[in-house]
């Protein structure tokens, strides 16, 4: 009975839509084959090639002894300081340019060496190098949050800054009223 149902004349529209699910299935099947790349899951859920073409290009991480080559004061006053795990990047940006410069610098002793940018208060920045005077800086790292460890020296801003007396709680610079960035003095 089910059998002559199906094939009967009042039947054609189910018919058709079981095609078109049929054939939906099977375009979105080939489209997807067409989509992944050809090396997608042979090692986990990434693109295996993906690790040949991340190794072939340059390095571009800026370490802290290329920074203190020349800048011997700072590595001073980090040595003892808490800051002294803190990369030069973190708080300076990646440098790649200022440190092109510099080693035009040794070469050639009239080449000069752009000054440092203002940071521009944005945290994805595109500048090379930048000054950072900026509590947003700070409090990236030591603004209490939910999950911090409590052995981490955190901050609440507002009751930290009222307890020092600060002259200025707004202003983006008051972090630096009491501590240097290098070497906080905590």
């Amino acid at each position: 009975m089910l059998w002559g149902l199906l094939f009967s004349r009042d039947a054609r529209h189910l018919r058709i839509v079981v095609f078109l699910i049929v054939l939906g299935g099977a375009g979105a099947f080939w489209v997807r084959q067409q989509l992944i790349p050809p090396t997608y899951g042979e090692l986990g859920q990434y693109r295996t090639a993906a690790l040949d073409e991340n190794k072939s290009r340059p390095m571009r991480i800026t370490t802290d002894a290329t920074c203190l080559k020349c800048h011997e004061s700072v590595h001073e006053e980090r040595m003892e300081s808490p800051h002294q795990a803190v990369a030069c990047m973190h708080c300076h940006g990646m440098g790649h340019d200022h440190m092109a410069q510099a080693l035009l610098a040794q070469d050639d002793p009239n080449h000069e060496i752009p000054e440092a940018a203002e940071w521009d208060g944005n945290f994805m920045t595109k500048l090379d190098l930048f000054v950072t005077q900026d509590r947003a800086i700070c409090l990236s790292c030591h603004q209490r949050v939910v999950g911090m460890p409590a052995s981490f020296r955190s901050i609440v801003v507002a009751e930290h800054l009222d307890e020092q007396g600060a002259s200025e709680p707004n202003d983006k610079n008051v972090c630096f009223e009491c501590h240097e960035g290098h070497s906080p003095g905590l």
